[in-house]
């Protein structure tokens, strides 16, 4: 009688063969015509599933200028395949499934690329700081969401000059403005400080 693998052996093995699977996926690669949507969408199964991406995303050092431009890269991710289950409890066997992402590169540079050679971030400073601080990246995550507070303080001012000047709600925005851009300073001193005394 064969001995059944265990929860955790399944599991391990599972792991392993995502792994192996996502060494085995096609590169990513920019689309900017239908045609070469198309064409991507003609070399996968009819039934993959189909991913948008949350973010755009781009290089953290990247300079924004004229120059800088958004492409679309499709790119083949591992799946859980929702059909794959045990006892109740959904083992992860993977399947592929097709993820469509707005990203910024410099005009020239194949996006493709960039997405297969770099970590891309979101360009949105709070979806940084969702990445970033739970992953203990507090110096650069805590900038992100001062830099956050500071834009909300920034979108207050516009909406405030639709209040006539005289106006308590016009003095009460422009005071809680003024607590956010002392709050967005205060976490960007803090912002080091904090990455030193991580655990």
């Amino acid at each position: 009688m064969t001995d059944q693998p265990s929860r955790d052996e399944e599991l391990a093995q599972s792991a392993a063969a995502a792994a192996r699977f996502k060494e085995g996926m096609p590169p990513a690669r920019e689309v900017t015509t239908t045609g070469e949507l198309a064409a991507v969408l003609a070399a996968l199964p009819a039934d993959t599933p189909l991913f948008l991406g949350e973010h755009v995303i781009a290089r953290p050092d990247l300079a924004y200028g004229p120059d800088t431009v958004p492409t679309v890269v499709a790119f083949v991710i591992p799946s859980a395949d929702p059909t794959d289950h045990d006892n109740g409890d959904r083992i992860h066997r993977m399947m592929p499934a097709l993820n469509l992402t707005t990203v910024y590169v410099t005009r020239g540079q194949d996006a493709g690329e960039e997405l297969g050679q770099h970590p891309l971030l979101p360009v949105e400073s709070l979806a940084r700081a969702e990445h970033r601080l739970p992953n203990g990246d507090l110096d650069d995550g805590i900038r992100d969401a001062a830099d956050s507070v500071h834009q909300i303080a920034g979108l207050l001012g516009e909406g405030a000059e639709f209040i006539p000047d005289d106006h308590d709600a016009h003095t009460a925005i422009h005071v809680e403005i003024t607590r956010l851009e002392a709050a967005s300073e205060r976490l960007r001193k803090i912002a080091p400080i904090a990455q030193k005394a991580r655990a």
